[in-house]
């Protein structure tokens, strides 16, 4: 049986582990949560939730998720331990879980001209969705979602690419490309800024972070000396680690949560 954490991420997640602090930063979908048909059916792995809880539990350990999803939605989904910052809709949404397990959310503010740029962006994308079954759409406080997992690849992309070429190419639009869908922004938000933003407090606190998404490489390129950045499945990355999919993200956590547990044993 193939070892899921390979020799080469095992020995920088066992040197990250014996840091003071560290900032541990997850994507949720194909991360912690395998893909599902339906979005609104994912869950995290049991194990790789069993592990985010009980690094949550340890010392010098900072727990943040950084998703595309709605922040309430990704609360809701995840169910993300105590002191968990969440960063959703790819960096415009922040939001924190308290001792009690519920969530203080920092929600997007709109200005009135991109309310409406959104308003329209949303009725174009309805308009695609209607000419083309099987497409459904998803709306955010900042965005609305074409959504095309239940196409073959040969009908998708015309999609894609038709809504890209479309509201895609508007003034004030912030298009985002990612794993079989296409997000359509009124606010300028990257996941990169997002990990830029969770480490300003963290001086020379070292980050992990862990993604399977094109959205994911803006964080991951942001990723320094001591940090590690890990991508998950086969697609092209600036990350300088690789595992195969959820499952091996889940044995990653539980060996950085039994490595820092066994530290502050010692």
């Amino acid at each position: 049986m193939t070892e899921p954490v390979g020799p080469e991420v095992a020995a920088a997640l066992r040197e990250f582990a014996r840091q003071p602090e560290v900032l541990v930063a997850l994507d949720f979908d194909g991360c912690l949560a395998p893909f599902v048909l339906d979005p609104a059916d994912a869950r995290p792995l049991p194990e790789a939730a069993d592990a985010l809880r009980s690094l949550a539990a340890l010392p010098g350990v900072h727990l943040a998720l950084v998703s595309g999803r709605p922040v309430a939605e990704l609360h809701r989904l995840a169910g993300p331990p105590a002191g968990t910052v969440l960063v959703g809709s790819h960096g415009a949404e922040h939001g924190e879980v308290d001792q009690a397990g519920a969530l203080h959310l920092t929600p997007v503010t709109l200005t009135d001209d991109q309310a409406d740029l959104l308003a329209r962006v949303s009725s174009a994308v309805e308009q695609l969705a209607d000419t083309h079954p099987g497409v459904w759409i998803e709306h955010k406080p900042a965005a609305a979602v074409v959504h095309t997992r239940a196409l073959p690849e040969d009908q998708a992309e015309p999609v894609l690419a038709a809504a890209m070429a479309g509201p895609g190419a508007w003034p004030g639009v912030h298009p985002i490309h990612g794993n079989q869908v296409v997000e359509l922004a009124v606010v300028d938000a990257t996941k990169g800024e997002s990990l830029q933003a969770l480490r300003a407090p963290l001086v020379g606190v070292p980050a992990l972070y862990a993604g399977d998404d094109v959205t994911d490489e803006t964080a991951l390129a942001v990723l320094g000396s001591g940090d590690v950045g890990v991508k998950v499945g086969t697609a092209p990355s600036v990350a300088g680690y690789r595992v195969a999919d959820e499952a091996a993200v889940a044995a990653l956590l539980a060996r950085l949560a039994m490595w820092r547990a066994s530290r502050h044993l010692a």
